[in-house]
């Protein structure tokens, strides 16, 4: 892998290694560049850190370049009127890397693990994206729901279709029967047409009364629909939704500011600790010699480091309330605007398909005119005939019970055939429940694969860091076991007996945090490099070798930089390590 940095950070000048594959060391003095080199490598893995973050505020221009596995990825950067253009082409854009790619003290579980946070449920959630796998099975369970409710109504349809079929059968039989009956009575011809004649007109007449009722009903739901969607227009305000998205994107720069500033107490809070519980274990010893700096000082003088110290972080602390307050408002005030940009969505939602609605129903609505139109043309038409025959031929008898019953059957089965019309073609119907069918079980299968993963990912990671720090720490000779509860908060107990994770030393605290990377490194998250700052760890050199045995195999590169008086690039065998020396 080759790397190439120029203007990004520290790094003023064009900088060119190559990274082979295994553990490498970066050696270089303090405000050097290590920390300009590791960001711009992590970089390339998310867009999170920005373009202001890496180019050098002196500089017009840079860029980090990464040559891997043949191909080129990058990020430039051209600084025009105080505005930076960038070109990218990123190795992936995931902003996980900053969790599971760089271990340093800016790592966020590192920071909170270093100041005794026991809760790690926000890691998991973050790393192992099960809010993401949660919100896809929420949508596939609201579609299933929706192709049930399609289902269920199809298959009343078919029922219907088939019940009306049945009936049609029946009615067509029984008119088949009285119409052979009726052919066997001695009637004239002129009464068999004006009967025949009669029936349609009345047939005709009935079916205009039901179109003008069906017409009449239309009109007043049109005029319902027209005031619902009035309603829904007021509701579904642009000028008020354009408004609270602002006002939510300024609450998004306000949270990450917090949330940044946040950090950087929680940071400063966990060194401060450190610092007194080194102070408070040189005060119990009266040390004589600053274990940090290692000049000799009066044991007197602990008492008054402790006071000051104490001092410095009741004051951080009191910054850190005093933010969270002020974090928590901003939630809740971008909770409050965001529920009321669902209402605003809801009813534009509901405007769109009362519109529609409004369009299929005016359609309608002119059809059937047309309908009741054709009908009072025919009828007209039946009784211009009906009067040329009366004036020729006589009735005589009046109308039978044959021609009643005929009546009754034919005007019933223009009704059920204009419901068959209406419900469509049987076939087609069953066919389309097939389709809905099938597409339930792919999505019920969808939804059961979703669940099963959702549980895997919240469960793997506690069976897997149970694992693995039963080994780890036994190898490591640490006299404590450590295991993640229900609740998702670290467990840590030595001799049977459980302690608070602040009471571990920074080294068995910095393990956990360590660990918990590796885990979610290998069930959830693919990096082609993993970057260690040795500067902040209190391991030996011993317990730091097994735990970079640990990091081999899980990604192909690992890089540890290190705070040394020369600058080295070296890939090389390290007690209990293995690889060969390259120096630039």
């Amino acid at each position: 892998m080759k790397v190439r940095v120029s203007n990004i950070g520290g790094i003023t000048r064009e900088l060119t290694i190559s990274v082979e594959k295994g553990l490498t060391l970066y050696k270089a003095p303090n405000a050097y560049g290590k920390t300009s080199l590791t960001k711009a490598l992590v970089s390339l893995l998310t867009s999170s850190i920005t373009a202001a973050d890496l180019l050098n505020v002196f500089s017009d221009e840079g860029y980090v370049e990464v040559e891997l596995d043949n191909k080129l990825y990058y990020r430039r950067f051209h600084r025009i009127k105080n505005k930076i253009e960038e070109e990218k082409n990123l190795i992936m854009d995931d902003d996980r890397a900053l969790l599971l790619s760089y271990f340093s003290p800016e790592n966020q579980l590192l920071a909170r693990i270093i100041t005794g946070d026991e809760n790690v449920e926000w890691f998991i959630s973050k790393t192992s994206k099960v809010q993401e796998l949660k919100a896809k099975k929420e949508e596939l369970e609201r579609k299933l729901t929706e192709l049930k409710t399609r289902q269920e109504e199809l298959t009343k349809k078919y029922q219907e279709i088939k019940d009306i079929s049945r009936e049609l059968e029946r009615i067509n039989e029984e008119i088949d029967r009285l119409e052979r009956e009726r052919k066997n009575l001695q009637k004239n011809a002129a009464q068999t047409i004006i009967l025949t004649r009669q029936n349609r007109l009345t047939e005709l007449k009935s079916r205009v009364e039901t179109r003008q009722k069906e017409l009449r009903d239309n009109q007043a739901r049109l005029e319902k629909l027209d005031k619902e969607i009035e309603e829904l227009k007021q509701k579904a305000d642009q000028t008020l939704k354009e408004k609270i998205r602002s006002e939510l994107t300024e609450l998004d720069k306000k949270l990450q500011e917090l949330s940044s500033k946040k950090n950087s107490i929680d940071i400063e809070i966990g060194v401060l600790n450190r610092v007194l519980d080194e102070i408070k274990e040189s005060e119990k010893e009266h040390a004589s010699v600053c274990h940090v700096c290692g000049s000799k000082v009066d044991p007197s003088i602990w008492k008054t480091r402790m006071d000051i110290i104490s001092k410095e972080l009741e004051n951080a602390n009191r910054s850190k309330n005093e933010l969270l307050t002020e974090l928590n408002s901003t939630i809740a005030r971008k909770n409050e605007l965001e529920a009321k940009i669902k209402e605003i969505e809801k009813a534009e939602k509901m405007l769109a398909e009362k519109q529609i609605q409004r369009e299929n129903l005016a359609i309608k609505i002119e059809t059937i005119k047309h309908q009741i139109a054709e009908y009072e043309r025919q009828i007209k038409e039946l009784e211009e005939k009906i009067n040329e025959i009366n004036e020729i031929y006589s009735m005589g008898e009046g109308e039978s019970e044959i021609d009643k019953k005929l009546e009754e059957l034919k005007k019933k089965r223009g009704d059920l055939e204009y419901q068959l019309q209406t419900l469509g073609v049987s076939s087609k119907i069953l066919e389309e429940i097939t389709t809905v069918q099938n597409q339930i079980e792919e999505i019920t299968k969808q939804i059961d694969d979703l669940q099963r993963e959702y549980i895997r990912r919240l469960t793997v990671i506690r069976e897997r860091f149970t694992e693995m720090a039963t080994s780890l720490l036994k190898e490591l000779e640490f006299d404590f076991t450590a295991e993640i509860d229900n609740n998702y908060r670290l467990i840590v107990k030595r001799m049977g007996a459980q302690l608070e994770i602040r009471k571990l030393s920074s080294s068995e605290r910095t393990t956990l945090a360590l660990i918990l990377v590796l885990v979610a490194l290998k069930e959830y998250f693919k990096t082609p490099y993993f970057i260690v700052d040795e500067s902040f760890m209190t391991f030996d050199q011993k317990r730091f070798e097994k735990l970079v045995k640990y990091l081999n195999g899980v990604v192909d590169y690992i890089i540890i930089t290190k705070s040394d008086e020369m600058v080295q690039l070296t890939n090389e065998i390290i007690p209990a390590t293995m690889a060969h020396q390259v120096v630039s």
